[in-house]
């Protein structure tokens, strides 16, 4: 039988090489959180001013409040042939911040109810998921509001382990782009003018995104999305 001694210095030892194993786990995992963030591939002020039809001007943001990420782009775009106006709001978060915030929830704030009669999905051409379609306030006083977002890839994501994927799913949010356009109801062609605004804008971002950036619509946390082979 092992001598008492031996049987100690036994157990020492494989909870030395169990501690340094663990360190070295952990050590492999953490490291995944050292990547880059997902970067725009031009900023968010490169947006074009003229989206066919409509012609946009920047507009300050002026409560600080609303500064909650990396970059953010306000505009108002003009209808050249019809007497409106609408909101362009996008926002760029590197940690995924813009994503805490959403029509559903900001509009309630504001005391502006939804109407659930007019929330529909908006399909866009070459594209696998919808634009999100919504009207806030009441009769007289209604507004259209149209999300989306874009989630873009993390970098060198073909050099992580299956751990470390996982790991950084968990702990570290990707970099996201969301865009909201605001318009106030002028006629009942409103949701055809906006839905070809919108169009346009998506088309406009992917120069801004990259072509590997995956748009939506959902609630859900953003989710760690590999660059496309």
């Amino acid at each position: 039988m092992m001598k008492p001694l031996s049987r100690m210095i036994l157990v020492a030892v494989v909870l030395a090489l169990g501690l340094v194993g663990q360190l070295a786990l952990r050590a492999h995992v953490q490291s995944a959180g050292a990547l880059p963030v997902g970067q725009l591939s031009q900023p968010l002020t490169a947006l074009p001013l003229e989206l066919g039809p409509w012609r946009g001007q920047d507009q300050p943001i002026e409560n600080n409040d609303l500064l909650y990420a990396d970059e953010h782009q306000q505009r108002v775009y003009y209808h050249t042939n019809r007497q409106q106006a609408l909101t362009l709001w996008i926002v760029y978060s590197g940690q995924g911040a813009d994503r805490g915030h959403h029509p559903e929830v900001c509009m309630a704030v504001a005391g502006k109810p939804e109407d659930p009669a007019a929330r529909k999905t908006l399909d866009l051409p070459g594209r696998e998921a919808p634009v999100q379609q919504y009207r806030f306030g009441r009769p007289g006083d209604y507004q259209w509001v149209y999300y989306w977002h874009y989630t873009l890839p993390v970098p060198a994501h073909d050099q992580l382990s299956g751990i470390q994927k996982f790991y950084r799913s968990l702990r570290q949010r990707p970099a996201s782009v969301t865009v909201e356009v605001f318009a106030p109801e002028t006629s009942p062609d409103d949701p055809q003018y906006l839905g070809e605004f919108v169009q346009l804008v998506d088309a406009a971002m992917q120069p801004l995104v990259g072509s590997d950036a995956v748009l939506g619509s959902h609630r859900q946390p953003v989710t760690l999305v590999a660059p496309q082979p």
